[in-house]
């Protein structure tokens, strides 16, 4: 039931975020706001009488807005960001002629796939390839979102890069991206339906979910080589010992990044047993 609204967005009362809810499920939070647009001719008494019918409230809010050219607002909030000493991430609204000469840059704009840069998981996955630059190797993003991982490997020098996801929206972001980035001829995306043999790489990246991660670890330690590092985001602190745990038999050397609440964990492929 929308009451003819333009767009309707749901909000967390009290900011108590849900991270990681079960498989099937799209869970609300137990206080949720809703804001709602409309245009400026709606009744809105009829729809504040709708709402206090339909719903477990008192509490309703108009406010006139402005009319105003909303996408231009939108662009104020995104600006070219900084990861490494290298890494840039720009909207194609932005100036790059400012940054640095040896910017690796990634045009990128905001949309509806996961992985623009601004969450720590990505950050932290962009920072060790900064650190890290995969030049001559070969690169699984697993979990690609945007495709701001697998654009990263390849302006960082990888020969061969492997994005996959399970959501049809985020491949399709990831293609756009990895055209408007001219890098279409090193990188191939695919649904995890495709069902496309993979070749063993030299480096697997997968900034996904915990329960994900652990649950992927047998496909992850067939899919690295021998020496093969692999690059683990979106675990929280509390989950950490979970993941160490699940990867210690097949990969050694493994280190842990943090940044707030959340952990990278990095590692190297043992050999085959």
């Amino acid at each position: 039931m929308g009451l003819d609204s333009v767009s309707i967005t749901y909000l967390d009362t009290h900011d108590d975020a849900i991270y990681e809810p079960p498989v099937g499920e799209t869970p609300l939070w137990q206080h949720v706001t809703i804001n709602a647009l409309f245009d400026v001719g709606i009744d809105q008494q009829h729809v504040s009488k709708t709402l206090l019918d339909l719903c477990d409230t008192k509490i309703l809010h108009f406010e006139v807005l402005a009319d105003r050219v909303w996408e231009d607002e939108c662009k104020k909030d995104f600006h070219a960001m900084q990861f490494g000493e290298r890494i840039w991430i720009c909207p194609s609204w932005e100036v790059q002629a400012e940054l640095p000469d040896n910017a690796i840059i990634i045009d990128m704009d905001p949309g509806l796939a996961f992985g623009t840069g601004t969450h720590q998981t990505t950050d932290l996955c962009l920072q060790y390839l900064d650190n890290h630059p995969p030049k001559g190797l070969s690169v699984i993003d697993y979990g690609s979102g945007t495709g701001i991982l697998a654009i990263a490997a390849a302006k960082l020098g990888a020969v061969r890069v492997v994005g996959i996801d399970n959501d049809p929206q985020a491949v399709l972001a990831t293609r756009d991206n990895v055209v408007n980035n001219q890098c279409d001829d090193v990188i191939d995306i695919h649904h995890t339906d495709d069902n496309i043999p993979l070749a063993r790489c030299d480096l697997l990246v997968a900034n996904i979910l915990a329960n994900p991660l652990v649950d992927l670890e047998p496909t992850f330690a067939d899919l690295v080589k021998e020496g093969g590092g692999i690059v683990l985001s979106g675990i929280l602190d509390e989950q950490l010992k979970m993941i160490l745990k699940a990867y210690e038999a097949d990969f050694e050397c493994l280190e842990v990044q943090q940044k707030d609440e959340w952990c990278r964990v990095s590692g190297i492929k043992k050999k085959d047993k």
